[in-house]
């Protein structure tokens, strides 16, 4: 590759100008169709599609930078971006062409003092693997075999020049289209590229993971040790494991591992790093996860790796709540504290129009039994769903925190792998358990849940109406003298109302646990469901019998 594309100005002028071709041509078919027909567009823009991918891998290859990673991610948007348009892009996820050894040398002298040669036994000038920031070579410390990661020269400048360039093409498309919230985008992805970018950093996420999976040998799953001393934040080594691409059916088959219990592994194991630890590793493509023979899972590559911050921990029971009460407004107010909504009085309109829409086709579509989720939509429902909701708006009033970016992006990789290597295997059915097993019964899980939801809906019957209230209280204050006939049986009755639906509402949520929780735990929920059918039953002979003594 020539040196001088690594110049600023000679990356801004390839990329600008292979935007500005591509967004002509779509503006230039998009004219010719209004004299040719819709039938004639449909026809030519398939293959416009496959050209301007084609045309933007190429320019993607040879700018190399962060402009691959962003070729990544455009790769991924498989319920956005036609097929045309994404196979081109595809391959950049394994065959990114390597730096040269001697840029590995330079590199390798400078953060460690002495060259690969003198630094280690044996090291292999041909990279194993090549990415967009740094690339990987095997080599031997002693007698153990070791993988060096070394960071690309220059990429620190490079990362700099190419997040200005991508700003200024978001910033285009931005204003092309009307659509504002780019900006926010943008500002997430740079956070998440400069602590890529740090190695030191990368081996204490590797550290922390692997000890959290130390004592928990069921998920079977190991990660490299880092050898620190020889660890800078432009270098990393860890310990070599032997393995195959978790993508390679063939070899698995070969070995006759069950690849339905590989990936039911894998998911727990990233159920735990999510839900349980709250601290996960962000890119589980397949080229970041091997299997040895024996059918262990080898987690490689820690740069992307995400925490969800308390504030989202925390407004996601409240979320769920809100859901359970049908409240918009405090759907909305969850959204908030989790920094999905600008602070602005049209930003909350319009996530309250997007909650009624989505509520509305979630209502009319979509099944939910047993948490096995059933989508009855066809695409005439799906698109009327789309066009219902006005991309701008929802542009303007929703923004995507970095919890978000990573964690979408992981479940997005992790669908697309199970698809890929066990496609019978439902997802789901592997989740459930796990949630059932570590979450139900924590505090902030599920029965905490149910409990909050029906201690917020007993009060609510409980209360006396509001002009009620007003009027005891001033009555109270002395600004009133009233004599209210049989206020105290008023009272009890409301109380014993209180109680009834309370007592219902438990042993309903008795029912519905037992469902959940299978066989283990039936006879325990029936129990409880019995026992609140009696309380409630208690309660109301008490209301009937006051009735009629008030009557």
């Amino acid at each position: 590759m020539p040196q001088n594309i690594y110049k600023p100005r000679v990356r801004r002028r390839k990329a600008y100008a292979v935007a500005i071709r591509v967004l002509w041509s779509y503006l230039w078919l998009r004219f010719l169709s209004r004299f040719r027909g819709k039938a004639w567009y449909k026809r030519k823009v398939s293959s416009l599609n496959t050209r301007s991918a084609d045309r933007i891998k190429k320019t993607i290859l040879e700018l190399q930078g962060l402009f691959i990673k962003f070729g990544q991610l455009i790769s991924i948007l498989s319920n956005v971006l036609p097929l045309a348009f994404r196979e081109p892009l595809e391959s950049l996820q394994d065959k990114i062409p390597p730096r040269p050894y001697e840029e590995v040398s330079a590199t390798l002298k400078t953060q460690l003092g002495k060259s690969p040669e003198a630094l280690f036994d044996h090291f292999e000038k041909e990279p194993i693997a090549a990415a967009s920031i740094g690339q990987v070579h095997r080599a031997r410390l002693g007698q153990e075999e070791v993988v060096v990661k070394i960071q690309h020269a220059n990429i620190e400048v490079t990362a700099k020049a190419d997040l200005i360039i991508i700003k200024n093409l978001l910033r285009l498309v931005a204003r092309f289209y009307q659509i504002r919230g780019f900006e926010h985008l943008y500002e997430q992805v740079k956070v998440m590229i400069s602590e890529e970018l740090d190695y030191q950093r990368e081996a204490t996420a590797m550290k922390l993971i692997a000890e959290s999976f130390e004592t928990d040998n069921d998920y079977r799953l190991s990660i490299p040790e880092v050898f620190s001393e020889f660890t800078t934040p432009k270098v990393l080594v860890a310990r070599f494991h032997k393995g195959v691409s978790i993508g390679n059916i063939k070899q698995l088959d070969a070995w006759k591992i069950d690849r339905k219990d590989l990936m039911d592994r894998l998911i727990r194991a990233y159920c735990k790093m999510i839900l349980l630890d709250g601290f996960y590793h962000a890119d589980p493509h397949p080229g970041n996860i091997l299997v040895n023979e024996a059918g262990e899972l080898i987690l490689l590559d820690f740069g992307a790796t995400a925490m969800l911050s308390p504030k989202m921990k925390g407004a996601i029971p409240k979320l769920i709540q809100a859901v359970i009460r049908d409240d918009d407004a405090e759907m909305v107010e969850a959204l908030q504290e989790m920094g999905c909504i600008s602070r602005s009085k049209d930003s909350f309109r319009t996530a309250e129009k997007f909650l009624g829409t989505l509520k509305e086709f979630m209502n009319s579509e979509v099944e939910i039994n047993n948490l096995d989720v059933k989508i009855n939509a066809g695409a005439g429902s799906v698109l009327r769903l789309v066009n219902q909701l006005d991309l701008r708006e929802l542009t303007q009033a929703f923004e995507i925190p970095k919890d978000w970016v990573l964690l979408n992006r992981t479940i997005t990789l992790l669908g697309g792998l199970t698809n890929q290597v066990a496609p019978d295997l439902n997802p789901i059915q592997v989740v459930r358990p796990f949630i059932k097993k570590h979450l139900v019964f924590t505090r902030d899980g599920l029965t905490g849940i149910v409990w909050d939801t029906l201690k917020t809906q007993a009060a609510a019957a409980i209360a006396l109406p509001g002009d009620t209230h007003r009027f005891l209280k001033m009555a109270n204050k002395g600004d009133l003298e009233v004599q209210i006939r049989g206020i105290n049986k008023g009272h009890k009755l409301l109380y014993l109302l209180g109680l009834q639906f309370l007592y219902a509402g438990l042993g309903i949520a008795a029912i519905l646990l037992r469902d959940i929780f299978g066989e283990s735990q039936q006879n325990w929920m029936i129990g409880l469901g019995l026992f609140f059918g009696l309380l409630f039953l208690r309660a109301s002979f008490r209301g009937r019998k006051l009735f009629r003594h008030k009557g």
